[in-house]
């Protein structure tokens, strides 16, 4: 995994050896950066599941201190990316069958409501931003380029989140969101097809926002998070003996 910045422990290469105070916005710049650096590697698949994380270990994969480290795991426990066990350590908690139907049920009952108001509420231009953002999903669909894919689709729903203008709806999805990336790197990696019929499915309902007709793209919108859900519901059931496994005891190796 890169580094989050160059230098030692935060600090630039051309500031070593001499005394210098960092300031309040480079903290924080080194903090967020810590923080996006983990939350995509949890995301994208890189620390196995029940995997033990510890702050030094993260602290010298990223080249940073271990302040910002103990900051971003904080950050990453809030939204359920990591547990801690012994008060120093954390770990991948297993994605289970329970938590990733619940939040393809969330998303199936709310998100659709969103997509709908886009469709009578949204600018010209702003309509036209979320198709972009599909035109990038079957440019890396074609590609074959997974993480290209991963970034327009995130892109795709949160701009919908974001002209809906529905807040509270938002924070919701927001919540269930991480437990639908993680498993969608899962599934990506094992069904790389399934990446074109998704921004296939994405296209229609670009085209029913464009046509501002609502109820078809919300129709359209419900039935690809419902095919979705089933699909990597019916995956991790599949591989639930791997997913459902107790975090690694101090240690242990990395399985993969």
């Amino acid at each position: 995994m890169a580094k989050v910045v160059r230098g030692c422990r935060g600090t630039p290469a051309a500031d070593r050896g001499r005394s210098r105070t960092v300031t309040p916005r480079e903290a924080a710049s080194v903090a967020d950066q810590t923080y996006g650096a983990l939350r995509e590697a949890i995301l994208r698949g890189r620390y196995a599941q029940g995997e033990r994380l510890t702050s030094v270990r993260l602290a010298e994969e990223l080249g940073v201190s271990r302040t910002p480290i103990r900051a971003a795991l904080a950050r990453l426990k809030s939204e359920g990316l990591v547990e801690f066990t012994d008060g120093r350590a954390a770990w991948i908690p297993p994605l289970t069958v329970e938590a990733v139907e619940e939040a393809y049920e969330i998303s199936e009952a709310l998100e659709p409501l969103l997509v709908a108001r886009v469709a009578t509420t949204a600018t010209d231009e702003q309509i036209e931003e979320i198709a972009d953002a599909v035109s990038h999903m079957e440019d890396a669909a074609r590609a074959a380029d997974q993480y290209a894919w991963a970034e327009a689709d995130e892109r795709f729903h949160t701009l919908v989140h974001t002209y809906a203008g529905r807040e509270t709806t938002a924070e919701m999805l927001g919540r269930v969101g991480t437990v639908i990336d993680r498993i969608r790197f899962l599934s990506l990696n094992l069904h790389p097809e399934g990446a074109a019929l998704s921004a296939q499915e994405h296209r229609g309902v670009v085209d029913a926002l464009a046509a501002r007709d609502a109820e078809q793209a919300r129709t359209r919108h419900a039935a690809h998070l419902r095919r979705v859900g089933e699909q990597n519901v019916t995956f991790l059931r599949q591989s639930f003996p791997l997913f459902g496994s107790p975090p690694m005891t101090h240690g242990a190796t990395r399985t993969t």
